[in-house]
């Protein structure tokens, strides 16, 4: 069993200067793999596996749906919804809110004229959505992911817009910090 406290301490502990700085989310992905068990690297290959565009399809879905791992389960069924809700939007249609319950929020983001401002929306939702997944977890391989999921975004934000990449970062370190209240990161102390 992975030693998830660990983890979360052995973050790197960003500055409020970030945007004077790279966030090599790879390095970050490799410590947290490196602590993991084989199973959790495995959950991390699906999370990873499922931000590439090529792999996703019905089989993907449909395979993820048997995972075990509650946040992966979770977090693809809103992803799905979420590609579903856009498409009816391309078509000039609108789910049904039976299909997807988030299908008025997600209007509304698809409607925004301003394409980075719709991407930022959308991204703030997906983000949201990672929050909710483990609001009531604590020290699991779930907590784990959604940072991993939320890190994604703080990188493709930093690669388009430095400043819009840094305020993901920051709310991103926040988040952490509010999380994990009293735990101290010593770089002395990483392994």
């Amino acid at each position: 069993m992975a030693n998830y406290q660990y983890i979360i301490a052995g973050l790197p502990d960003f500055q409020p200067d970030f945007e004077a700085r790279d966030f090599d989310y790879d390095e970050v992905v490799n410590f947290i793999r490196s602590q993991c068990s084989e199973k959790d690297c495995g959950y991390i290959d699906w999370l990873e596996a499922g931000a590439e565009e090529k792999n996703i399809g019905h089989l993907f879905y449909s395979s993820v749906t048997s995972s075990p791992c509650k946040f992966l389960r979770h977090w693809f069924a809103f992803d799905r919804r979420v590609r579903e809700a856009k498409v009816a939007y391309l078509d000039g249609g609108k789910p049904s809110v039976d299909d997807v319950p988030e299908a008025g929020d997600l209007m509304a983001i698809f409607s925004t004229p301003n394409i980075m401002e719709r991407e930022k929306q959308l991204d703030a939702y997906y983000w949201k959505k990672a929050d909710d997944l483990v609001l009531y977890d604590l020290f699991d391989i779930d907590v784990i992911l959604a940072f991993i999921a939320k890190a994604r975004i703080v990188r493709r934000w930093n690669r388009l817009d430095p400043a819009t990449g840094a305020e993901f970062f920051k709310q991103l370190v926040q988040d952490v910090r509010g999380t994990f209240n009293g735990v101290e990161f010593d770089p002395s102390q990483k392994q």
